[in-house]
């Protein structure tokens, strides 16, 4: 009798390690889109129907992941309102480069059940970093096929002396003797005549000293928790005018695969967290004043102007040290 019950006791006890694991085994999802770009990936489980051998079950939860993963990918923004699925429709290279990139992904785990007859498999695409969706389409973005329509970009008319290359020497200045007046006629030969009324000459406009910088910023923090602003594979940083002051042409390509646009958060103290493991010490905030077709953001030319000079110092832009604060 007490052999029977240690015998149950054992069973029990197998039965309970054995569905413990499987429950310690849940992957987590991610699948929305600003969860994807702050994390850095996609990641989806995909599950197999009942009733079917190992092999057979781990190969269709495959497929089903691999279904998932495009799907979810598709549905990600390229720039302002056009998806990625509009740039797959648009062009057969960016069409060829999604799907082969979705059947590269990597399994981050899989199980079968046993009893059941049913396969998990748990896969993921990075989106920054090697081997990512960045990596593959950085040829797409340097040739412009995912590119928005050309634009001009923000330079600010006057440079601080900071930022510039020091002037030339003044040349040697020649004093001359002021030409001596002939002498005056006289009186009598002295003819009336009527000047012609001055044209009056507008002042000159006064130019601000350029100003030396003091400190500089080596990184950069957008923030449009304000506004609906998306994050994309193309996020840009324009003035009012909608000149470009960050994109990425401005981005190192090496830089550009680890970090894509930059980076994103809700929390402004994981944003400075961000930037310092980038490398930045010194991040400047910028309340952003608009939003352009939901993937620019908008900063006034001061802020612009700002941007440019401290870049010249610290190349924050060509580093992609540049995080966007969202709501």
């Amino acid at each position: 009798m007490k052999r029977t019950f240690f015998t149950i006791a054992v069973v029990l006890g197998a039965l309970a390690m054995i569905a413990g694991a499987w429950a310690q085994g849940e992957w987590k999802s991610v699948t929305e889109p600003n969860q994807i770009f702050e994390e850095g990936y996609i990641q989806v489980t995909g599950i197999s129907e009942e009733g079917q051998k190992r092999f057979a079950a781990v190969r269709a939860a495959t497929v089903v992941a691999q279904r998932d993963l495009l799907e979810i990918l598709e549905g990600l923004r390229l720039y302002g309102e056009t998806h990625v699925r509009d740039g797959m429709l648009q062009s057969d290279q960016i069409r060829t480069t999604v799907q082969g990139f979705v059947r590269g992904a990597m399994k981050c785990g899989e199980r079968y059940n046993e009893s059941k007859g049913y396969a998990e498999v748990c896969m993921r695409v990075n989106i920054r970093g090697k081997g990512s969706l960045y990596e593959v389409i950085l040829p797409l973005i340097r040739d412009k096929t995912i590119m928005p329509p050309e634009t001009s970009y923000y330079k600010p008319k006057l440079i601080p002396k900071a930022v510039t290359e020091a002037a030339p020497a003044p040349s040697q200045e020649v004093i001359t003797p002021p030409p001596v007046a002939p002498p005056r006629p006289p009186a009598a030969q002295i003819k009336e005549t009527v000047k012609p009324e001055a044209v009056p000459v507008p002042p000159r406009p006064e130019v601000a000293k350029p100003s030396e910088i003091k400190v500089v910023f080596d990184g950069l923090i957008v923030d449009v928790r304000e506004y609906p602003f998306k994050p994309a594979l193309v996020n840009t940083v324009v003035t009012e005018n909608d000149d470009v002051v960050f994109d990425p042409s401005k981005i190192l390509s090496s830089v550009l695969v680890e970090r894509g646009c930059g980076g994103f958060t809700t929390d402004p103290n994981k944003a400075k967290a961000l930037l310092e493991s980038w490398g930045s010490k010194n991040p400047m905030t910028l309340t952003g004043v608009g939003v352009l077709k939901m993937t620019n953001a908008r900063i006034t030319p001061d802020d612009a102007s700002a941007v440019y000079v401290h870049d010249k110092q610290s190349s924050l832009l060509a580093n992609a040290r540049v995080v966007f604060l969202l709501k």
